[in-house]
């Protein structure tokens, strides 16, 4: 009789199993046998037809967007075993171990996507198979960036978070609900060392200060002088101890029609600081009163420092439409590392004279690549619709806009990988309000691939969040230093005071006046 008992349940608990795995799979069956030829790709998003991918990259799930009750889904490949995947959402959540088993067993063939899609009447569709790329190149494990909401005018809840690019972890580094609120930005990181990290933090209650962690140790800074305000863009130079830095003053601008958003700014140099000695210096050179300099980048080699400048508030106020004479060309300043000393800047795209803007250079780490902003105007690429990213040889000279990356909405901020293999940037594609991260390979012969969305572990998630993804930064390791040595550090009373080269300090030029940023037809 107790046998019985235990045969009857089991058969029950069978019969669960089952039934569940019937929920939560939507399918019992293996690949359907009877079905029709669609003749066409499926409707899938997001769009990951014919794309490159790391062979360390996370599964790309996605949403099949074919109506029908069920789906049916299998990768294949050359070698190892199918990955299948049932659904009656059209949400196709693919294993992680068996998509990182497949993609490793043919690191540089293709991978096949079979979408099989069962209508209410019962007969299955086969759609022609989407295909993925994979690279032998890996893309960096890490990557670092702010979340915000697309505000306007104010300070909304705000992060920098940690991404594994191998799975869908995501880890806060520092949220402003733990600072009072305030403004946490411009973060960056010595040659994609994670110990050596900088961010700003911006009004509230904790006030405008620089976060250094370096070597183990966190440095709350203030970055002001009686030469500049606090600083903002940035970028590590090699020697892991100098940080190039502009200091602004910026607005924002709204128009009445068209794009009703822009920045500008009313005064901007360049100064570079000691990480060490927390001595700020510079040079007429990157501060003249007659430019505005912003976006400093050095070169791999620490030789040059690369910056946009544009003309000052004075040159262009008054003009009919005074935003759209401001202008960014791209430059560079011979630097010498033993003496800490620049030479004379030098054009390098004189863009400006082609009606154009320049911003956010960045240099491959081979020294041979720069990829930059290009816009109509101003230097915040991001409000710019028309922005795009343009590539230029430095070895050739030779300057066009980047192939197959672009879209008809902006595209912003971009880091390159360690090895260069592989860009990482922010775009408006999806719907010209909010930003998302976008994967690029970048070939050998200097060629970029199709761009591919940042997979996320709920396929339907970017359609689902108003986020503003910002300040894309690869890192070859996880962050070590704990959130709550950074906020400890964020409310701490000691603070380190940047003290000014006497050089420097010999020749103040005298403060900018805070004038209104003014029109023809607004006087």
């Amino acid at each position: 009789m107790s046998c019985q008992k235990a045969s009857h349940r089991m058969r029950i608990q069978t019969a669960i199993f089952i039934g569940i795995a019937y929920c939560l799979c939507g399918c019992l069956d293996r690949q359907p046998k009877d079905w029709v030829d669609a003749g066409r790709l499926p409707g899938v998003w997001p769009d990951y037809n014919d794309v490159t991918i790391p062979p360390n990259i996370a599964p790309l799930n996605f949403l099949v967007k074919e109506h029908g009750d069920r789906y049916y889904i299998q990768i294949r490949s050359t070698l190892g075993r199918p990955v299948e995947v049932c659904s009656r959402s059209g949400a196709i959540k693919i294993p992680i171990k068996q998509w990182r088993q497949l993609v490793q067993s043919n690191i540089g063939q293709d991978l096949s996507i079979e979408v099989y899609v069962q209508a209410s009447d019962g007969r299955w569709q086969r759609f022609m198979p989407l295909v993925i790329h994979v690279a032998s190149d890996p893309v960096d494990r890490y990557l670092v960036y702010r979340l915000i909401r697309p505000l306007f005018m104010y300070v909304g809840r705000m992060g920098l978070y940690q991404r594994d690019l191998t799975s869908f972890a995501e880890r806060p580094i520092l949220l402003n609900t733990a600072t009072g609120g305030n403004c946490i930005n411009c973060h960056a990181f010595h040659n994609y060392n994670p110990d050596r990290m900088i961010l700003h933090m911006r009004a509230g209650k904790i006030g405008t200060y620089m976060l250094m962690a370096y070597d183990g140790q966190v440095f709350k800074v203030d970055t002001k002088t009686e030469f500049n305000h606090a600083t903002s863009y940035r970028c590590w130079h090699p020697d892991g101890r100098t940080i190039a830095f502009a200091f602004n003053i910026v607005r924002q601008v709204f128009h009445a029609r068209g794009q009703t958003r822009d920045v500008y700014d009313r005064a901007s140099d360049l100064l570079v600081y000691d990480a060490i000695g927390h001595r700020a210096s510079t040079s007429v050179q990157i501060s003249s009163p007659r430019r505005m300099e912003t976006y400093p980048e050095w070169s791999p080699d620490g030789r040059f420092l690369y910056l946009c400048s544009g003309p000052a508030l004075e040159d262009v106020n008054g003009m009919p439409e005074p935003h759209k004479a401001m202008r960014y060309d791209l430059m560079r300043i011979p630097y010498e590392p033993q003496s800490r000393t620049f030479g004379q800047i030098e054009m390098v795209l004189n863009t400006s004279q082609m009606g154009l803007s320049a911003a956010h250079p960045k240099i491959s780490p081979d020294g041979r690549y720069l990829l930059v902003c290009i816009s109509d105007c101003t230097y915040f690429p991001l409000y710019r619709p028309e922005s795009d990213l343009y590539l230029l040889d430095l070895s050739t000279g030779r300057f066009s806009k980047a192939e197959n990356i672009n879209s008809a909405q902006a595209e912003g901020y971009h880091c390159w990988s360690s090895n260069g293999r592989w860009v990482i940037f922010s775009s408006k594609r999806e719907d010209g309000e909010c930003t998302h991260l976008y994967l690029c390979y970048f070939d050998k012969d200097g060629h970029f691939h199709k761009p591919f969305l940042m997979p996320q572990q709920d396929p339907a998630y970017h359609s689902m969040q108003v986020v503003v993804y910002n300040l894309p930064e690869f890192l070859k390791a996880p962050i070590r230093m704990s959130p709550r040595a950074l906020v400890r550090a964020a409310w701490s009373k000691r603070i380190l005071k940047t003290t000014l080269d006497p050089t420097v300090a010999s020749r103040l030029r005298q403060p900018v006046e805070d004038v209104p940023y003014t029109s023809l037809g607004t006087r």
